[in-house]
């Protein structure tokens, strides 16, 4: 167990009982995000399958969530009849639930070694919570690293997004006929089986030659629309995974075990991807205002309905709801808004984090809060650019429902 005892240590090192507050910017508030994993699925015989490659790269990660990335943006199936099916073959062949658990275990690809800064980073740890020396004799060690596994890797998620252009014509073949171009586009998928589209260049950098996207917008795309499903799976880290990874496969730089590092290489399918559910929406009509061109047209469109479909899918399944922080009290504000789906009928929890005596997170409902009237905030990508009624509110205003009295960096959550 001598492994283990460092293990706890390392973490506990890094561990701390005090909730940090700032000022100014949401990612100043310290609290335990989701991790996520975004990917789409390409459609190489589709119209616009290129272009929307290319925009589906660019879209930064919901701000709410680790990035948790594995250097995959989109992958390509040989079947495209039942996506869910080839999605989990996809998830079993190229073992992802095993790519997360390294990604959160920072393994050297060379060593074959792991740490725990990243639990570090995520969970907020540091020095001050525990003396070490009591911490590897007592249970509260193992109480704090069972609960940086719950809070943290037990909320990893992928979500598959099948993104196509709605084609109501045959426009888009006279456009790119008269334009007379070809467009390439490649993927990061090194180290992935053919599973995944490998169409890359040496270097594993993106070629590209659709100079036409930077020029104004062509009349006849005004009207680009997509269809978006967005697949959800969760990773599991439940008490017999974590168990066995620790036993069996943790190593580290001080005390180097070769024959774990080889278990590790030698274990398949061990780690789950759990389905959690899918969501699908057609995009909305989309607003001319503030867009300058055929690139942000189709940027526009693509990141507004894959918030829409993340929005969903935080209302549709409880494990998915994401936390954000109070950033004033008086008035009650938070950065969240339209991106997230919110509506005047919207109700949060507000939750106050404390400790227990064994060092562990806890969370408790204070009180809940609404959206005011005509306060909610248009956080949609480029609201602002078409100039949409609050999209310079900067944060939702909000009431009291119930409870008692809230301070600045208590977290809300939606509620059903």
């Amino acid at each position: 167990m001598e492994f283990l005892k460092r293990l706890l240590a390392s973490v506990l090192m890094l561990s701390s009982t005090t909730f940090i507050f700032a000022q100014s910017q949401d990612e100043d508030y310290k609290y335990e995000r989701s991790s996520l994993c975004l990917m789409m699925v390409q459609h190489p015989d589709l119209a616009f399958d290129s272009e929307i490659q290319f925009v589906f790269k660019q879209i930064p990660m919901p701000e709410r969530f680790n990035d948790h990335s594995l250097g995959v943006k989109v992958v390509k199936f040989a079947e495209q009849q039942d996506q869910q099916k080839n999605i989990e073959s996809f998830i079993r062949q190229v073992d992802l639930g095993k790519r997360c658990v390294a990604r959160w275990f920072n393994r050297d690809k060379n060593k074959g070694t792991f740490d725990v800064s990243l639990l570090r980073e995520r969970g907020f740890y540091d020095a001050s919570a525990l003396d070490i020396n009591i911490a590897k004799k007592s249970a509260r060690g193992m109480a704090v690293i069972e609960d940086a596994g719950e809070k943290l890797i037990d909320n990893t998620f992928l979500v598959m997004n099948d993104i196509y252009y709605v084609d109501k014509s045959n426009k888009w073949m006279v456009i790119r006929d008269g334009l007379n171009f070809t467009t390439s586009i490649a993927g990061s998928l090194v180290g992935i089986p053919d599973v995944v589209n490998s169409s890359t260049t040496d270097d594993g950098k993106i070629t590209s030659s659709m100079n036409w996207l930077y020029g104004g917008v062509i009349d006849n795309i005004k009207g680009f629309r997509v269809n978006v499903t967005s697949y959800l799976f969760r990773l599991k880290w439940d008490d017999e995974t974590a168990g066995q990874f620790y036993t069996d496969f943790y190593t580290d730089s001080q005390d180097y075990d070769k024959k774990k590092v080889q278990a590790w290489q030698d274990s398949k399918g061990l780690f789950k991807m759990e389905f959690v559910g899918k969501i699908s929406n057609k995009s909305s009509k989309t607003i001319m205002s503030g867009v300058k061109t055929n690139e942000e047209l189709i940027k526009k469109v693509c990141t507004r309905a894959l918030d829409k479909n993340i929005a969903d899918l935080q209302h549709s399944f409880a494990e998915f709801r994401i936390k954000a922080p109070l950033v004033s009290t008086e008035p009650l504000k938070a950065y969240v808004g339209m991106k997230e789906d919110i509506t005047e009928d919207s109700r949060f929890e507000v939750l106050e984090r404390s400790i227990d005596n064994n060092g562990c997170i806890r969370y408790k409902r204070i009180g809940v809060i609404r959206p005011k009237k005509d306060q909610i905030w248009d956080n949609r990508f480029m609201a602002v650019e078409e100039g949409a009624v609050n999209a310079t509110l900067g944060a939702t205003t909000f009431e009291k429902v119930s409870g008692g009295d809230f301070y600045q960096g208590m977290l809300i959550r939606e509620i059903k």
